[in-house]
């Protein structure tokens, strides 16, 4: 059976008790209260651990690292091992700089490693096992750690271009040069060549060139000395070999497909290729994977078939040293009502020039970006500003807050003008009852004057999911449900083009009723890692300043918003338009959203709909230099 623990990054929402009761108790936090004794029940602490939004629950367990092992994969599952490989010899630190770490650490072994630093691969592998407690279980497999290499496959062929006078000499522990020669070999042009020669194969070396597609050559001299030559070959038109590519047919898929499209884009190797098959010709999309260094060829097979050929082009020499200084960028939203800022973001030229986007993520399961946020692995997110209570913890900053007013009450089949009309009717709520969205519906519904007992409020197992609530609205299986954006304005459209009744309670304006003057309810904005923050700050004013231009560029152009986001919000274009046209986008950021952050938790804290306090650790979140405060 395996072992599971509880992490420091639970957030008490709940979810896993909601999924298995058996084992998991919520004290403060969650709490593993029985650990599974059979198949059934270790599933059910696998689904549990599965629906966590913040990845708080974990199997304990650590595997052995061997002579096989590949070094980079190691540090980045066991970070803490860094600084042990560090001190065993200082060229495993050399190790970790961008180059050899995108490149000879990627493909090394720690048998190869010990070559290259002149460890012996027995005092690494027991040394980096003792640190990670399982050097009784490296001892079991002895004799790995003294085992020799096995032969290592290359696909080396004749000569047939032309060399450079230039040799590189150098053996397989001088750093220095191995980190010149990866250099060059990144830098190889088309028709052009280098050669080294070395006291054994420097396998890394030969992967990157397999990698790269390079064509080379390597002879024996002698057992001591090793001589290789690599040549970049003048490559084939690519539209003569483009129906290799890979398929990707995205056109069955019932989730939003731009992640999976983004995801294969940015795994697509340069002079490499993917068929994205599609209903329609994905322009915005096509428009963005141009901006990603991609060039495509479309065809128009069939009605509701189109095959968009898609060609990743070969970086020049100043795109790669200007590739090596940006930050790779990971960018998340935990619901698709920032689309159309998204997409108007990423087509910036100042902001494709600052960073690259290495993963870019809209959740559907809108809980589980707060484990990204948790974990440190998301740069930037949108998020809701209630989540910030969640968050005081780690290390973020939220210093824009762009979406205001954003859940509705809708009916279908009868009009309901307040909350009163809706009383004995059975409501249709997001998440799940401790959630946000059915807190505050009950502090709406006691602030005007009612009883909450007199609401029959109903969620999803274990939560519920926007667009399967909009399902059931507009198939008439609810009649009264609580949406948010752009979900309502979806429903809404679909049960007018149908001439069904439906009317709508906005909680913008229900809040302000209970609370005068307040004005606009703050709904989302942007998290920003705390570490990239302080790293990068010139980049974090960039993000601020395009931000600002595209929700102004979104709310004066919102046929061209609702052209360029229709496709990947995955809905008609009537109906972003009318999403667009219904939707708050107002920027707000530094002493103006910190009152107004201040006056929303006051409210939020003193009707017990979150558990937190107003200090200097909450409202700091809201500025990027709190200092300045």
């Amino acid at each position: 059976m395996k072992t599971f623990k509880v992490n420091e990054k639970c957030i008490s929402c709940k979810a896993c008790v909601r999924v298995d009761e058996e084992n998991f108790k919520l004290d403060d936090k969650a709490v593993v209260y029985k650990q599974p004794i059979n198949d059934e029940e270790q599933q059910k602490c696998i689904n549990a651990m599965e629906i966590c939004p913040t990845n708080a629950i974990e199997v304990i367990q650590t595997e052995i690292i061997v002579g096989e092992s590949k070094v980079r994969d190691t540090i980045e599952k066991y970070p803490e091992l860094k600084s042990v490989l560090s001190e065993l010899s200082p060229r495993f630190k050399t190790m970790q700089n961008p180059i050899m770490w995108n490149t000879v650490a990627k493909f090394a072994t720690f048998k190869d490693a010990a070559k290259m630093t002149g460890v012996s691969l027995c005092e690494i592998l027991h040394s980096i096992n003792k640190k990670l407690g399982v050097e009784d279980q490296l001892n079991i497999r002895f004799p790995e750690c003294i085992k020799e290499n096995d032969m290592f496959e290359y696909n080396s062929v004749d000569i047939t271009w032309q060399e450079p006078s230039m040799i590189y000499n150098f053996d397989d522990d001088d750093f220095v040069l191995i980190t010149k020669v990866t250099e060059e070999i990144k830098a190889l042009q088309q028709g052009k060549s280098i050669v080294f020669e070395s006291n054994s194969i420097i396998v890394p070396l030969i992967k990157l060139a397999d990698e790269l597609k390079l064509t080379y050559n390597v002879l024996e001299i002698n057992q001591y000395k090793f001589r290789v030559s690599m040549y970049f070959a003048q490559l084939e038109d690519w539209s003569k070999r483009k129906n290799t590519f890979e398929i990707l047919d995205v056109r069955k898929m019932l989730k939003d497909p731009f992640d999976i499209i983004i995801k294969k884009a940015y795994d697509t190797k340069e002079d490499d290729g993917f068929v994205l098959v599609q209903t329609f010709v994905p322009d915005p999309m096509l428009n963005m994977l141009k901006e990603m260094g991609f060039e495509y060829e479309v065809e128009k097979r069939d009605i509701g078939e189109v095959y968009v050929y898609l060609h990743k082009l070969i970086s020049s020499n100043d795109n790669d040293d200007e590739n090596n200084t940006k930050p790779s960028v990971v960018i998340q939203s935990a619901t698709p009502v920032g689309y159309p800022i998204i997409m108007k973001l990423l087509q910036s030229k100042k902001i494709q020039k600052a960073v690259s986007i290495k993963t870019l993520k809209v959740w559907e399961e809108t809980e589980k970006h707060l484990g990204w946020i948790a974990n440190k692995k998301a740069d930037i997110s949108f998020s809701s500003v209630i989540t910030a209570s969640k968050l005081k913890k780690a290390d973020v900053k939220m210093p824009i807050v762009f979406v205001w007013d954003n859940f509705s009450i809708l009916t279908r089949g009868y009009t309901a003008k307040g909350l009163e009309d809706v009383k004995g009717k059975t409501i249709s709520v997001p998440l799940f009852e401790d959630a946000p969205p059915a807190k505050i519906s009950k502090y709406l519904i006691q602030a005007k004057g009612l009883e909450s007992k007199d609401f029959e409020f109903v969620y999803g197992n274990p939560f519920g999911r926007p667009k399967q609530i909009m399902h059931d609205f507009v198939t008439g299986t609810s009649d009264t449900v609580l949406l948010r954006e752009p979900e309502a304005s979806f429903a809404l459209k679909s049960i007018e083009k149908k001439g069904i009744e439906f009317s709508e309670i906005q909680y913008g304006d229900l809040w302000n009723e209970v609370n005068p003057k307040f004005g606009l309810l703050p709904n989302a904005g942007v998290v920003i890692k705390g570490e990239f923050a302080r790293k990068h700050p010139e980049i974090v004013e960039l993000i601020d300043e395009e931000i600002k231009k595209a929700i102004n560029w979104v709310n004066a152009n919102r046929y061209e918003a609702a052209k360029l986001s229709f496709d990947m919000m995955r809905a008609p274009r009537e109906h972003v338009e009318s999403f667009l046209d219904r939707v708050t986008f107002e920027y707000m950021a530094g002493d103006e959203l910190v009152s107004k952050v201040k006056s929303f938790y006051e409210i939020l804290i003193n009707e017990g709909i979150v558990n937190t306090e107003i200090d200097s650790e909450l409202l700091d979140m809201f500025v990027i230099d709190s200092s300045k405060r």
